[in-house]
Parts: structure tokens; C-alpha cells; sequence
């Protein structure tokens, strides 16, 4: 049981980062020229352009699987409809546990808990990472257009490469920091705290493997641990669908699914 609701936890976390501004751009080699200012408003600006136009994605499915948190692949389901509509299915040894937000309600079915097939309420601790996860165009965006608090801090370098580094703090879940890629200011890198199982952890979420999808750029692959380990989780995309039809009841409150 330990092993089921850690497991809860990580995923949380896993797909915030799959759903925060990391998988979605086009290939561009957007690198500033060496003489430039860098401020956040151009830095922002390349950013935007090398993710492409998103707007035009109304609704998202992605089928993926976990790699390293149990002895076996999970295979997932993530649903995602304008403007903050969000519902993950995870499926672990025959059962399913779902978590979902409608935009107001954010609720889960966990047959690994007392209350069974029931929906009940997202607990204290999943319930920030689910509201971020809920932003459709990813942090950065939403830090941009509803006024969160969004620096640029610089450039540095990070495992042998150049990356432009952004701070933003959500209303959620505080701050994290996200590397940008110096030449095509995709993001490959992303710094955050997170509650997990009561403790505040620092986790790390690398992200690579970008693949034209729809002429737009997604990230395949996910990794995570915490700050300095060698250890890590993955999150491998099996398949991507953009803009099948949803129906807003599919995530709404139900008492079983």
C-alpha cells in the first residue's frame, strides 16, 4: 500500500512537468547574437516562437508509461481540454486509479484506497500539482498572461550546455526554475519543490526527445529524481492525439468508471 500511494505522489508530479510548458515547439535555432541584451521579454519571445502556435490545439491525448517507480511499466492515459480541463488515468496491477479536475472540482477514484470506486475529494498534498497541471499552455505562459511572478536569472551552463534560466513562482506550488536550451530555447531542464508523502523534496525533470508532431514539437521522454541523485523515474510518450473530441463530462465528478 506504501508503494501504491508513493507511486501517487511521483505521478503527480510526473505529468505536472508534461503538461507545464515543456512539450510543445517547433525546431528553430532561435539563439540570440552574442552582442544582444537579454532581458526576459526577448528571452520570452524566442521561447514562444520555438514552441510554435499552440492556440490552435483545443484539446490533447497522450498515452504514455512510467519506467523505474515499480517492477513493471504503468501505462497511462492523460486528457486535457481548454481551458483548464485535466484527467489522468493510471493503470496498476488490473486496476485503474483516476484523478481528475472539471475547472472547479478536483476529485480522484482510487480502488487502492478505503473508499474504493468512490470519487472523493483530491487529497491536501496532490491537489496543488493537479491545479498547475491544469494550465493548458504550461506555467510560463500563464505566468506571462495572468501577471505570476516570471524573472530571467541569466545564462549558465548545465550538464555541458548553455541554457537560459527562468524563475516563475505559480500561486500553487511557489517556485521552480526552468532551463531553456540557448539555442532553440526549448526547455530541457526544470528545478521544483514538491510535497511528497509529507516531506518537501527537491526534484529534478529532464526532458528530451522532441518529435514533430502535427507541426508543432513534443517532448517523448520525461525523467525525474531528486536534486543529485542518479536515480530516476521516466516517462515515456507512446502516442499523442491533438484535438479529439472530449466531452466536458468526461471530467466531471463520478462515483465509478
Amino acid at each position: 500500500m506504501y508503494g501504491l500511494i508513493l507511486l501517487r505522489s511521483f505521478v503527480l508530479v510526473l505529468f505536472y512537468a508534461c503538461w507545464s510548458g515543456v512539450a510543445f515547439g517547433q525546431p528553430a535555432k532561435t539563439s540570440l547574437p552574442a552582442s544582444a541584451t537579454l532581458t526576459l521579454e526577448n528571452v520570452m519571445q524566442r521561447h514562444l516562437a520555438a514552441l510554435g502556435d499552440f492556440s490552435k490545439v483545443q484539446s490533447r491525448r497522450v498515452k504514455l508509461r512510467i519506467i523505474g517507480m515499480a517492477p513493471f511499466e504503468i501505462p497511462t492515459t492523460v486528457e486535457a481540454r481548454r481551458p483548464n480541463l485535466l484527467r489522468r488515468e493510471v493503470q496498476v496491477q488490473g486496476q485503474v486509479q483516476i484523478s481528475s479536475y472539471d475547472g472547479k472540482d478536483a476529485w480522484k477514484i482510487d480502488p487502492f484506497l478505503p473508499s474504493g470506486k468512490r470519487a472523493v475529494d483530491l487529497s491536501a498534498e496532490e491537489l496543488p500539482a493537479m491545479l498547475e497541471e491544469s494550465y493548458f499552455d504550461g506555467i510560463l505562459v500563464a505566468a506571462q498572461k495572468q501577471g505570476f511572478p516570471l524573472q530571467y536569472a541569466g545564462i549558465e551552463n548545465q550538464d555541458g550546455r548553455r541554457v537560459h534560466v527562468l524563475k516563475v513562482s505559480m500561486p500553487a506550488t511557489g517556485e521552480s526554475t526552468i532551463y531553456l536550451d540557448a539555442d532553440s530555447f526549448l526547455e530541457i531542464k526544470r528545478l521544483q519543490k514538491r510535497q511528497i508523502m509529507g516531506r518537501m523534496t527537491e526534484l529534478e525533470v529532464y526532458t528530451s526527445d522532441y518529435r514533430l508532431r502535427d507541426g508543432l514539437m513534443m517532448a517523448y521522454r520525461f525523467e525525474i529524481g531528486t536534486k543529485g541523485s542518479t536515480q530516476r523515474m521516466s516517462m515515456v510518450v507512446d502516442a499523442v492525439e491533438n484535438n479529439p473530441a472530449i466531452a466536458a463530462s468526461r471530467f466531471q465528478r463520478a462515483t465509478a468508471n
